[in-house]
């Protein structure tokens, strides 16, 4: 719920959250602003750190400190063809998602339109890159900011770790309208 408050608010599109945390990635369906169904996959950002490891041959937490600064580049920077046997179980479980939710009584005419990302593994590039290649929706990172009044001049520095911070801005925005 605290996902749900942050990252979606009052908004009554059925979008999906995907949380991409250190060990594991959780998916979301929320339909009218409740989340209505909650999956898991034991797949996290610790997974992508031993992927990169192997790839370019440094140890682990070398390529923890990587895909930190690989996440600061941006989109389509880093290909995401090297990191696919991780990233097409996400996308399995993504479509298995939304085929489950859409098969279920009332569910049936419903469209989901969009796919947001958070957790701390979220702002790896091919991960995104390669959900948005896959799925004909709006593809984005998750902003928990959007619905908190802060200084403008701050705005980078919530940006950065905003993705870490979705749930406990969800739980602080608990009992506020």
């Amino acid at each position: 719920f605290a996902l749900a408050r942050s990252l979606v608010g009052k908004d009554n599109s059925v979008s999906m959250l995907i949380d991409v945390g250190a060990e594991r990635t959780n998916f979301f369906i929320v339909d009218n602003g409740i989340p209505v169904t909650h999956r898991s996959l034991q797949m996290g950002g610790h997974s992508i750190d031993e992927a990169l490891a192997k790839l370019l041959a440094v140890p682990i937490e070398k390529a923890h400190y990587l895909k930190q600064d690989l996440s600061s580049c941006g989109e389509g920077i880093v290909s995401f063809k090297p990191f696919i046997t991780l990233l097409d179980p996400i996308s399995k479980e993504i479509q298995y998602n939304f085929d489950l939710y859409l098969k279920q009584t009332g569910n049936q005419g419903k469209r989901p339109e969009k796919i947001i990302l958070t957790g701390g593994s979220a702002l790896f590039p091919p991960l995104i890159d390669y959900i948005k290649k896959t799925f004909p929706l709006r593809v984005f990172i998750g902003d928990p900011w959007a619905r908190v009044l802060y200084q403008e001049g701050i705005k980078s520095v919530l940006d950065e770790f905003g993705p870490r911070m979705s749930v406990a801005v969800g739980l602080a925005l608990r009992n506020f309208n």
